[in-house]
């Protein structure tokens, strides 16, 4: 169902919160699809392959189940919009508090999880909250499988769902966002109290959540694609099962006799002599499990399901000899565009969420961020892997053209140890002054 249609199902009003059970009841599909896409990321596909086998075979629990995550291996390698944390310059608001802002929520941890999960689901939501205990923001990542989204513009949602599931089904709640109101709900539907907000009012005048899609959306929110790729993990465990029945049946030769009876036992080894009747004959049958086989349809799945998401064919390729730089450029050529795409949209995002920070926070600490700040994001680019001796000559090639300063170079070696320009400064000094110390005469 389009935004929407279930905009215009939602009939009367977002506020009304009778409807929250169906609402909510009536995406169970979509949310249990997402929910399976998380388990295969974070290695849990295998009951979903013992489930295949059983179909076919009379005997599931004969087969040994393991796997080889793709899921994963694919999603991690295309969400590199965040294995760099951005630059992010604030207008109208002190620098050093806008780091402190952003490092208070851990929002680099957060984002590169997001980015993740993105790729995986195709769909995510951020929310935007705060501790009353360490008075400061906070930041989450809300995935499709716990989420409920009504509007009319998938990128502006006019009122959210989110369900927590309990260990048992009376501790499940909902909490139910508008710009202008915030309930909680038990399982059956029903208000319960908030203590401090007894009317339920959303205190920040908008929906603190921000969406973040893989893509431009069309007019659905949730956005779809990617079914091919879980199509494949299961095909590779259902295969890699097969594989190991095939070589646990088949990995030796079996033995056999003829001109003996059918109930008798030969006793054999390297220390015994088998005595056979007249014209009688033993001997073992050579194996004849395909697994050459089955091993060229799996490495197939591989190579092609990696392609088809640009992270090269030779991603589970262990055979692979050393590329030339030309070749890893050729190679990189699909990523490089999958991360234009995600850069774009990873700024429009980066400007929504600052917005939505400036109403939370300025509703618990009024006038920390002044109404006309706005914020820039100068994402990292992506180069290929150098040696260190290219590294230092590319660093040393930029500080004799003016590019960088020396303090740049210290950044670039160590960029968590000297984010902070200067802390860089002062250590480049201080190393500078101990040089000078050792260089003067005794």
């Amino acid at each position: 169902m389009t935004a929407r249609a279930t905009l215009e199902t939602s009939v009367f009003g977002l506020g009304n919160t009778s409807d929250v059970i169906r609402i909510t009841a009536a995406s169970r599909a979509r949310k249990e699809q997402h929910a399976k896409r998380l388990r295969y990321y974070w290695d849990q596909s295998h009951d979903d392959a013992y489930a295949l086998i059983a179909r076919r075979f009379a005997k599931p629990e004969t087969f040994r189940i393991f796997s080889v995550n793709v899921v994963r291996a694919i999603a991690d390698k295309r969400a590199s919009t965040y294995r760099q944390p951005p630059r992010r310059t604030f207008n109208g608001l002190d620098q050093a508090a806008g780091d402190a802002l952003y490092r208070a929520m851990n929002a680099d941890a957060v984002l590169k999880k997001a980015s993740r999960y993105l790729e995986v689901c195709k769909t995510v939501m951020l929310q935007v909250g705060w501790d009353d205990d360490a008075e400061q923001p906070t930041l989450s990542v809300l995935t499709p499988n716990v989420l409920d989204v009504l509007g009319s513009n998938a990128e502006r949602p006019e009122r959210v769902i989110v369900s927590y599931a309990g260990d048992r089904p009376e501790d499940t709640c909902y909490h139910d966002w508008t710009a202008t109101s915030f309930k909680r709900l038990n399982h059956r539907g029903a208000h319960k109290p908030i203590e401090g907000n007894p009317t339920g009012s959303n205190p920040y005048g908008l929906l603190p959540f921000v969406p973040w899609h893989d893509r431009l959306p069309d007019d659905e929110f949730f956005i779809p694609g990617g079914d091919d790729l879980y199509a494949a993990q299961d095909a590779l465990n259902v295969g890699l099962a097969n594989l190991w029945r095939a070589v646990e049946f088949q990995a030796q030769g079996q033995p056999w006799a003829s001109g003996i009876s059918a109930g008798e036992i030969l006793q054999f080894g390297p220390d015994r002599v088998i005595a056979l009747p007249q014209n009688g004959q033993f001997g073992f049958a050579a194996p004849n499990a395909p697994i050459t086989s089955i091993l060229a349809a799996l490495e197939f799945v591989l190579r092609e399901t990696a392609a088809t998401y640009g992270v090269g064919s030779d991603l589970f390729d262990l055979s692979k000899v050393a590329e030339s730089g030309s070749a890893k450029h050729a190679g990189r050529l699909d990523l490089k565009e999958v991360r234009q795409d995600q850069v774009a949209q990873a700024r429009a995002m980066e400007a929504r969420m600052f917005a939505t920070l400036k109403a939370v926070v300025n509703t618990h600490r009024p006038g920390t961020i002044p109404d006309d700040a706005t914020i820039g994001c100068d994402f990292a680019e992506q180069h290929d892997q150098l040696s260190e001796a290219e590294l230092l000559e590319n660093a040393r090639s930029k500080v004799e053209l003016g590019a960088w300063s020396p303090v740049d170079v210290l950044i670039a070696l160590n960029p968590d140890g000297y984010g902070d320009r200067a802390a860089a400064f002062q250590e480049l000094k201080r190393r500078n002054d101990e040089s000078a110390a050792l260089a003067a005469p005794l």
